[in-house]
């Protein structure tokens, strides 16, 4: 329940505070005095679209702020949680819009999105004005009515879950009857780059040696030279030779206590350093060797190699590691047939699971929607609709090319099953039902709308006390049907806060609450103000409801109206 609205700068409204009450209250004024725009607040405040163009002319933001009653539903406990709000008794949600068009929100001082206040308006506040009415000739709008008003969310969440489930799998078979389709062609290729690959008989590191060995084949002769030169060197009288003789004389020297420091034993290992190399070096000269026969043989390996390199990802590794590669994939290629019959049968299955859910939620609708029709049809005999007929045409979705075949017809399923539907209406006795949308008139579909909602209102109280907003509900509504439509609001008034901008007096009587919006000039500019009335005030502006002029019968009429002696 809203206790409190604050709004500032909105259109020609520059600042308007209401303290709002429990039941009836409705908000009656002149057409342009600024109604419409206490509505757009509310619609704000649930998360409404914002435009620029809403904010006061020469200001750079409006303000709407809202002191709610907090939702004790647990739904809405959780929402809140996940938002980060530590909910009390009560929820202040604030919305600013900048001359700019940039839009933020709070809740309780916690900085939310548009998006976040949708999720919780439907725990506040309904709002039912034209927009809403109009969603009724929206046929896609109709079953997810009778969902609602059957209870059946979570049925049709179900199906939604196996619709989800079946269409993972469907996707799944696809690829594999694909791969299927090309798994000769791709097999017939991994055989043939396999077979290129072992043939060749490739080794890890073998690239590498071959390399070495053909530079020492294409350079033998001068490497010879190169080799014995240090050999020479090595073991001449400044070779080894003398480095063993200069670690004797040094090893002598320490013997008589001359200190040479770490000379001795860099002499030592100078010593083992040059016979390594010594030992290297005759090595090197074993494998050096000219021969155009083995050089021949190593360029053609090494051409072999440096091709397949080119081919399967540019060095000897890549090459094993496609080699691997491809035993995995015809691994895989060769499973397919395998894993499709699996995977078929698992689509069989799910399929059958979906349209057993899918079926349970067509017959669930059915049975709902012949009690709701019941319901409405009664509410709508108070608005002056007593011998209407209303009931919803269901049938299946079918299509030519549809994925489930359901007795002899194909249907295209969905995550909301596999129903299509479409409420019918005959306003009249003795006329046949008709789309409600081709139908109804203004007036009609205004009733039909306010009596869906009544009905689903009644049908899922959570227990929390709403505040419900109607705008134009009275449009095309007159006479003893304005009497019963402002009976139907004050019931509705003692269970949640209910608001009502109308044009009827009929409908303004029946409210705790009168609330009269009008414009003036203050400072040479337009602004908006909003005076509760009560006594004589109120039966004045009665009087101007009821038109005909302020003459003494009309004041008495009014007086009547209100219970006033």
């Amino acid at each position: 329940m809203l206790g409190e609205l604050d709004v500032h700068n909105l259109g020609i409204i520059e600042s308007v505070h209401l303290d709002l009450g429990e039941g009836l209250t409705v908000l009656t004024g002149e057409t342009g005095a600024g109604k419409s725009l206490l509505v757009q607040s509310l619609q704000l405040l649930a998360g409404a679209r914002a435009e620029a163009e809403q904010v006061r002319s020469g200001c750079d933001r409006l303000q709407v702020e809202g002191r709610f009653e907090a939702p004790a539903a647990p739904a809405a406990r959780v929402l809140l949680d996940e938002l980060g709000v530590e909910a009390g008794e009560e929820l202040v949600v604030r919305r600013e819009v900048t001359s700019a068009g940039r839009s933020r929100a709070w809740i309780d001082d916690v900085a939310v999105t548009a998006g976040a206040l949708q999720r919780l308006a439907p725990y506040l506040l309904a709002i039912d004005g034209q927009h809403e009415q109009r969603g009724l000739a929206d046929p896609g709008a109709h079953l997810p009515v009778v969902d609602e008003a059957g209870g059946l969310e979570a049925l049709r969440a179900q199906v939604g879950e196996a619709f989800a489930a079946w269409q993972e799998v469907r996707e799944q078979v696809a690829r594999q009857r694909a791969a299927l389709a090309s798994r000769r062609d791709r097999l017939d290729v991994i055989a043939f780059q396999t077979r290129e690959i072992e043939e060749a008989r490739l080794q890890a590191g073998e690239d590498a040696a071959l390399r070495e060995e053909r530079s020492l084949l294409r350079h033998g002769s001068r490497i010879a030279e190169l080799v014995a030169t240090a050999l020479q060197a090595l073991g001449g009288e400044g070779g080894t030779a003398a480095l063993a003789r200069a670690a004797r004389v040094a090893r002598e020297l320490e013997e008589f206590g001359v200190g040479l420091g770490q000379t001795g034993e860099e002499l030592g290992q100078a010593l083992i350093l040059a016979e390594e190399a010594g030992r290297v070096l005759e090595a090197l000269a074993d494998r050096v060797r000219v021969d155009p026969v083995r050089l021949e043989a190593v360029e053609t390996r090494l051409a072999t190699i440096e091709r397949l390199a080119r081919k399967y990802g540019g060095s000897l590794d890549a090459v094993l590691a496609h080699h691997e590669s491809l035993g995995r994939e015809r691994q895989q290629l060769e499973a397919v047939e395998d894993d499709l019959a699996h995977l078929e049968l698992v689509e069989q299955e799910r399929a059958a699971r979906y349209l057993e859910l899918a079926t349970a939620l067509s017959e669930a609708r059915r049975e709902a929607s012949a009690s709701f029709c019941r319901d409405v049809v009664g509410v709508l005999g108070r608005l002056g609709m007593a011998r209407v007929e209303l009931r919803l045409a269901l049938r299946r979705r079918e299509s030519p090319h549809g994925a489930l075949r359901v007795g002899d017809a194909r249907v295209e399923p969905g995550p909301d099953g596999i129903d299509v539907g479409e409420f019918l209406i005959s306003p009249n006795p003795g006329e046949e039902v008709r789309p409600m949308a081709r139908i109804a008139s203004g007036g009609e579909l205004s009733r039909l709308h306010l009596a869906m909602r009544t009905v689903l209102r009644q049908r899922r109280d959570d227990g929390d006390r709403l505040t419900l907003l109607f705008d134009e509900v009275d449009s095309g509504i007159g006479g003893r049907v304005a009497d019963e439509l402002g009976e139907l609001l004050a019931e509705q008034g003692r269970r949640h806060q209910v608001l009502v901008v109308t044009h009827l007096p009929q409908l303004a009587v029946r409210a705790a609450t009168h609330l009269v919006v009008a414009k003036g000039s203050e400072g040479g500019r337009t602004t908006t103000r909003v005076v509760e009335v009560a006594g004589e005030a109120r039966v004045a502006e009665i009087v101007r409801m009821m038109g005909g002029g302020a003459n003494a019968a009309a004041r008495a009429h009014a007086r009547a109206l209100l219970g006033m002696a």
